[in-house]
């Protein structure tokens, strides 16, 4: 689904990141929360199975899937608050 999609359904991006660990850091603090999320995960790359990094010569493997969280859009003030690490300013 886009992040079109989700926003029509009154979803909003709170996160929007390249780094895995930074990604599953952040999931995992707004669901501590007791956020509900969505996710969406998108491969950028023209490498595949078939051809391998041949034809992706000259690509940042480092940015080659973007991952993106999502919260409600009521929610996105306090999702922000518990990304900064301030969930005591609530």
């Amino acid at each position: 689904m886009t992040a079109l999609f989700w926003q029509l359904l009154g979803w909003r991006e709170a996160v929007c990141t390249f780094d895995a660990a930074q990604y599953s850091a952040a999931l995992q603090a707004l669901q501590q929360a007791g956020l509900a999320c969505r996710t969406k995960t998108t491969s950028l790359s023209s490498a595949s199975r078939r051809t391998g990094m041949f034809y992706a010569v000259g690509e940042r493997a480092d940015r080659s899937i973007e991952y993106q969280i999502f919260v409600k859009k009521g929610e996105l003030p306090r999702a922000q608050l518990v990304l900064q690490g301030r969930q005591d300013a609530l």
